[in-house]
């Protein structure tokens, strides 16, 4: 079987890394042909993700555009087409015609509400080629539609999609408890800039606790100005030691359409970790914490505030780091999640 992979971003971005690329070694080991393809090097999405973003969206399709349409074109020599959350980051029409034109049988996975709105809105005159509907039409076109969550997996049967609900999962094996604990009382994050604001609602909490640390990786120094925090660079080389030097891992989401679609990889990698999670009582997180016995829920400031204090027993980490590690060892593995993978590539 030969698979062609398209991926809207390279693998410094969190989702083709966990959607695709952590699967290709057990894959290829099954006698899987996989090819990924990406419209972008790494080193032109960070200049289009980096603080200079004036042109960003011609600069940005100027490359995408011609690349994508040569990948799609060359789809024809593979089995399965696997189309990781969108053909391009802009909607254009005529886009899934020409991949099921191409395309033998296409698998559409998607980890985010990418059917609300499209990566990269087309402007001014050049609205006039976009495809608002593109998404529904084509998970109502593939042969399987993978899905992250079971919200997602619900909008892509209503799109007359056969979904079926894959959720992220993370590699028990990297991402384990560490030896020690922290020598002092940490409160972590771990994320990029983009989604700092979903910290605003708790910044008042997260600024007023004593005796305890905030650490926030992957984070922008300017727009955390809290004296009690620190602000620590992520790469994927380190992000494992940095997470070890969290005491408590937290994910405070808004209550929105486009956080229903998100599949709570910050809660899984603190679980994974052994680090006991506070997470707002939305979308995917609500599919696998169970509050106060896998980790804590928390929606208003009053209830994050209570959590931090009752977070600073040792045993209360323990007992819910243990608990977490447990749930995600028993149902969101790499190790028991590429088998799944590979049968439903099987199963197209």
């Amino acid at each position: 079987m030969r698979v062609l992979f398209l991926t809207l971003y390279p693998d410094i971005a969190a989702s083709p890394r966990y959607r695709v690329t952590q699967f290709l070694a057990y894959l290829r080991a099954h006698g899987v042909e996989c090819t990924v393809a990406c419209p972008l090097t790494e080193r032109e999405w960070r200049v289009l993700t980096g603080p200079n973003r004036r042109h960003r969206p011609f600069w940005y399709h100027r490359h995408e555009t011609p690349r994508r349409v040569r990948q799609i074109l060359a789809a024809g020599r593979y089995d399965i087409v696997f189309v990781q959350k969108a053909i391009m980051s802009a909607y254009v029409r005529g886009a899934v015609a020409l991949l099921r034109w191409r395309a033998r049988r296409i698998v559409y996975d998607f980890d985010d509400a990418v059917h609300l709105e499209p990566p990269h809105r087309l402007r001014g005159p050049w609205n006039l080629i976009e495809d608002r509907g593109q998404i529904a039409k084509i998970m109502a076109r593939a042969d399987l539609v993978l899905a992250g969550n079971a919200w997602l997996a619900s909008v892509a049967e209503e799109a007359g999609a056969k979904a079926v609900h894959f959720p992220t999962v993370v590699d028990t094996g990297r991402f384990v408890p560490a030896a020690q604990g922290p020598d002092t009382y940490r409160i972590g994050w771990i994320g990029n800039p983009s989604t700092m604001v979903h910290l605003e609602p708790i910044s008042e909490v997260l600024a007023s606790l004593e005796d305890a640390e905030v650490c926030l990786v992957g984070a922008d120094n300017a727009r955390a100005p809290w004296s009690n925090v620190e602000v620590r660079p992520w790469s994927l080389e380190t992000e494992v030691s940095e997470l070890a030097r969290f005491s408590v891992g937290i994910m405070p989401q808004p209550h929105s359409e486009w956080i229903k679609g998100k599949c709570a990889l910050k809660a899984l990698l603190y679980m994974a970790c052994g680090i006991p999670c506070v997470a707002s009582p939305v979308g995917a997180a609500l599919e696998f914490i169970r509050h106060e016995e896998n980790g804590l829920l928390a929606d208003s400031p009053a209830e994050w505030r209570e959590a931090f204090e009752r977070l600073r027993d040792p045993d209360l980490r323990r007992r819910l780091g243990e608990a977490g590690r447990a749930t995600v060892e028993a149902k969101y593995s790499l190790a028991k999640a590429a088998p799944r993978f590979l049968a439903l590539l099987e199963s197209v």
